[in-house]
């Protein structure tokens, strides 16, 4: 048990580290390539054309019944969540390319302001007051970020609240259409990205390509730069760490608790941040690093809160009947239908049943617990019930 506790917990360090160096290195990739190649949409349409590509060999291993959309679920709901992510894309990589890397993901902290907002709006939630006071910090610290930015743009700081709020209107719609349809996450993010795609192929087409086209063209010295193999090399790099990303976040959320996934991605966004500053240099001021500072304590704050919120609701009274294993059903707990016989321990019949690490409440590890933890009582209780049954055969024909 602890050389499995061991392993788990280095393997969640490993891929916490991982995730952590292909964010930042997406992040800088992004922005080295923007600040050198001023097309924010042609980074946003590689990035949704490698997705597809890079996750059909992963679903062939990962996949294990593949679910088609009906037409319901598809129209009325893919077909939306695509039309929205294309937009999400095309501002998020917009206001990176307005704005430092730093700033755009301080923005990015006010996404549970978008998800308390929506949660009210669309699913009737009320939160804990400690969930709303969390929300002041993260408030606070976007302002005075805002006001001590030294490349502040205003319309970049539109595009990156309109992102995050997009982002968290699809985090609704996507657990909605994966909760009705069973459909993996995988395969619905590869659907996703390529109707997005066709979606966001007119916006590039008139925004990147048609000066890209007549920068090729030019004759004489271009105003833009011309698209060479360097381009398109970063292009491909980009894309490939975006997909990986989204592997690594995939990976983490089946792995962890919502807590525990909450606080690695808040410590992500803090490499990230940390990173982009130590290798882009971008500058920065006192008041300008409180008010990052500020920002993240609010999320980590929020998603304490919120979890405190979701334990309230969800306690109930540990009684007979309520008894429960997180992957072992209690079927019985009965001492009077045993013939006499009156075990030291009430009896316990469990019927237990593996599930996949996707569909658990809690985390892997969790889950791993619990099962070797009802196993070994099965198998205590049914050693006990056969000692049991062999003093009856011997009394009996004594």
């Amino acid at each position: 048990m602890l050389k499995f506790l061991c392993l788990f917990k280095v393997r969640i360090v490993l891929l916490c580290l991982l995730w952590y160096s292909i964010s930042s290195a997406s992040s800088i990739t992004n922005k080295m390539l923007l600040q050198e190649y001023p097309y924010p949409m042609t980074v946003g349409l590689s990035a949704l054309m490698c997705i597809p590509i890079c996750a059909a060999p992963l679903l062939r291993v990962w996949e294990k019944r593949r679910v088609t959309l009906g037409s319901f679920h598809f129209t009325r709901m893919l077909v939306p969540i695509s039309f929205g992510r294309a937009l999400a894309v095309a501002s998020a990589y917009f206001s990176l390319y307005k704005m430092p890397v730093s700033y755009t993901h301080t923005v990015k902290a006010t996404m549970p302001l978008f998800a308390v907002f929506l949660g009210r709006v669309f699913l009737k939630e009320r939160q804990s007051m400690a969930v709303y006071c969390s929300l002041l910090p993260i408030v606070a610290g976007v302002i005075i970020a805002s006001a001590t930015e030294l490349s502040f743009s205003g319309i970049g700081l539109m595009a990156a609240l309109f992102s995050t709020f997009m982002y968290s209107l699809l985090n609704i719609l996507v657990k909605k259409i994966l909760r009705e349809t069973e459909i993996h996450p995988i395969r619905l993010l590869s659907l996703n990205s390529q109707l997005a795609a066709l979606f966001y192929f007119p916006g590039w087409f008139y925004e990147d390509a048609l000066s890209m086209i007549s920068a090729m063209m030019s004759e004489g010295p271009s105003t833009v730069p011309v698209p060479d193999l360097k381009m398109l090399y970063l292009l491909f790099l980009s894309g490939v760490l975006a997909f990986a990303q989204s592997v690594c976040s995939y990976t983490l959320i089946h792995e962890l608790t919502a807590l525990s996934y909450a606080v690695c991605n808040t410590a992500k966004r803090i490499t990230v941040i940390t990173a982009s500053l130590l290798t882009l240099h971008n500058p920065v001021t006192g008041p300008n690093i409180f008010g990052m500072s500020l920002a993240i304590v609010g999320v980590f704050a929020y998603n304490r809160a919120k979890q405190g919120h979701k334990e309230e609701k969800h306690t109930l009274p540990m009684t007979r009947t309520h008894t429960t294993l997180s992957d072992a059903c209690l079927v019985a707990m009965d001492t009077k239908s045993m013939n006499g016989y009156k075990p030291a321990k009430p009896w316990l019949i469990v019927s237990c049943q593996r599930r996949e690490p996707a569909i658990t409440s809690g985390s892997r590890l969790a889950a791993e617990l619990d099962w070797n933890a009802a196993s070994e009582l099965r198998e205590r209780n049914v050693d006990d019930f056969n000692f049991h049954n062999r003093d009856r055969r011997s009394g009996k024909f004594a």
